[in-house]
């Protein structure tokens, strides 16, 4: 009996100390080196691919916080002003945390929620499997212009096969990504990309779709899919 007292009331305090309600985001940042007053800025892509502001704040003491309300899940970016890249993150009920790194764009982090603890692991994954590509290009440039220059095809074709299993490697986890992580927002974007790609299979499109979260499929893009499969699909029957 004294074990369940313990858990409600814990559990009790965890939902008080919330700072926001289901339908509520507040992103907390932390902008190290960034002076006060710099405007932070929420923008995101309309339906006509504008570029539009959502809501602003002022750093002060080297943080901000921006709080508002949001229907579903979306891809946003923040833009501090003087930094020459946005920051992508997913807007989304819940705490989001931002800490900007002013020197590095790119290594500043995202987290808080889920979508974003997951878009943040997925970006540091994909980041290696960038770096190796580079690292391979800057490595091996040389020694590939070498060998087109003296028509040595057998360096060149080894070069291009050694380059296209790392290529392939990257692209085997952004494949499998929405079947390991049917709850993922990160799913529905590259379920959606996977239409622009000339590899597209509908029929395993179709099923990966179909394994994703009920929340998911209910949102705009996850709706958006689903017509566009029902399209396909019908116009395949009438063939």
């Amino acid at each position: 009996m004294k074990k369940i007292v313990f858990l409600l009331v814990l559990s009790l305090t965890i939902f008080s100390c919330s700072k926001v309600r289901k339908g509520e985001f507040l992103i907390t940042g932390k902008a190290k080196g960034i002076a006060d007053g710099i405007m932070v800025v929420i923008k995101k892509q309309n339906e006509f691919g504008l570029v539009v502001s959502v809501d602003s704040a002022k750093v002060k003491g080297g943080k901000f916080e921006i709080k508002g309300k949001v229907k579903e899940p979306s891809m946003h970016a923040l833009f501090v002003k003087g930094l020459q890249q946005p920051i992508p993150f997913i807007l989304e009920t819940g705490e989001i945390e931002v800490k900007v790194d002013k020197d590095s764009i790119w290594k500043s982090e995202i987290g808080g929620t889920y979508n974003n603890e997951e878009f943040q692991e997925f970006n540091v994954k994909l980041n290696k499997f960038q770096k190796k590509s580079l690292d391979f290009q800057n490595k091996n440039i040389q020694k590939l212009m070498d060998a087109q220059k003296k028509k040595d095809n057998a360096t060149v074709e080894k070069l291009k096969k050694e380059y296209a299993a790392i290529q392939k490697e990257m692209e085997d986890y952004m494949t499998a990504y929405p079947d390991e992580n049917s709850e993922s927002y990160i799913s529905l974007l590259l379920i959606q990309n996977m239409f622009n790609s000339p590899k597209f299979d509908l029929a395993k499109v179709t099923k990966t779709y179909s394994n994703l979260d009920s929340d998911l499929k209910e949102t705009k893009i996850g709706k958006d899919i689903a017509l566009k499969l029902k399209t396909i699909q019908g116009s395949q029957k009438k063939k």
